[in-house]
This record gives structure tokens, sequence and C-alpha cells, in this order.
């Protein structure tokens, strides 16, 4: 029995036209943006990186990760994602992402936060990100005062839940 061994890689979307990647004070804010802009999916997300792949690597590139991509994970409220890929080719994936210029006609970049040997590690990774994301959030808020802000606990508890949900 061979056993399949593959890379896990937690990414993020930086966009141009978004401040703030999500607001604690209002859901608001999230929802003007959603209707000036559509939510991206991981089908979305999916079909952006092996377009990549297929421009800048080809035919080579595309059937190397063909057998092993898959998006697991992508929040479209904090923009991070998970993706396997194969232990051999996960560097194809990542040289693509990196030439990601735009989705769906929103100019972005893709950073590669984290690239683990186990699901278990990059889950953790992106808890800790998203703790850091959502403190930093609301020291923002804090300084603009705004003291309707939302409870960064349940907003966190929500976050870790949805990524811990994650399944190989």
């Amino acid at each position: 029995m061979v056993r399949l061994k593959n890379r896990w890689l937690l990414f993020e979307f930086i966009f141009d036209d978004t401040p703030d990647k999500f607001h604690l004070s209002t859901s608001s804010s999230y929802s003007s943006l959603s209707q000036k802009f559509e939510a991206l999916s991981t089908r979305d997300v999916y079909s952006v990186i092996k377009d990549s792949i297929q421009l800048n690597f080809g035919d080579y590139g595309v059937g190397c990760i063909a057998a092993s991509i898959s998006v697991k994970y992508f929040s479209p409220f904090t923009n991070i994602g998970v993706l396997r890929v194969s232990r051999d080719h996960y560097h194809i994936v990542w040289g693509a992402m990196t030439f990601i210029s735009q989705i769906k006609t929103r100019s972005c970049l893709i950073r590669v936060l984290h690239l683990g040997g186990t699901i278990k590690q990059c889950q953790l990774s992106a808890i800790n990100y998203d703790r850091d994301q959502i403190l930093l959030l609301r020291r923002q808020a804090e300084l603009r005062g705004d003291t309707k802000s939302v409870n960064v606990d349940e907003l966190f508890e929500q976050s870790k839940n949805q990524i811990m949900a994650m399944e190989q």
C-alpha cells in the first residue's frame, strides 16, 4: 500500500479595494462590500489557481498537480484558505499563486502564510492567524473610538470552529 504525502498551504487573499478585511463594529460594512463585489467561493479559488498553473507551467504543471490539488477551506470573510497538494509538486502551486494578480475583476495578491505537512498544523496556524487579526482589528476599533464592537471571544470561537471542521 502506498501512502500519499501531501503539503498543506495556508494562504490569504489581499485585495487592493478593501481597506480592512472585515470590520468588528457592524456587519453592514461587509454587506455593502458584498453588494459591490461578489463573494468568492472555494470553486473560484480553485479555478483561478488552476488557470495560473496552466498559464505559467503549461500542461506539465497541470498534469503534475491535477490529481492532488484541493481547496479544503476558504472563508470569504477573512479571505484565508487552506489548500492540499502533493508533496512533490507544492512548489508549482506556490509559484503559480504568486503570479495571480486578479480574481473576478478584483486586483489581489496571494500571500502564503504557512506550509505544513499535516492538516492539524495548518489548522493551528490558521487559528493563530485569525486570533491575531481579530485582536488587531479590535485594537483598531478601540482607537477609532468604536464602542459597539462585537464580542471578540464569540467571533474567535466561530472562526476556530469553522477551521477545525475542515476534513482531510
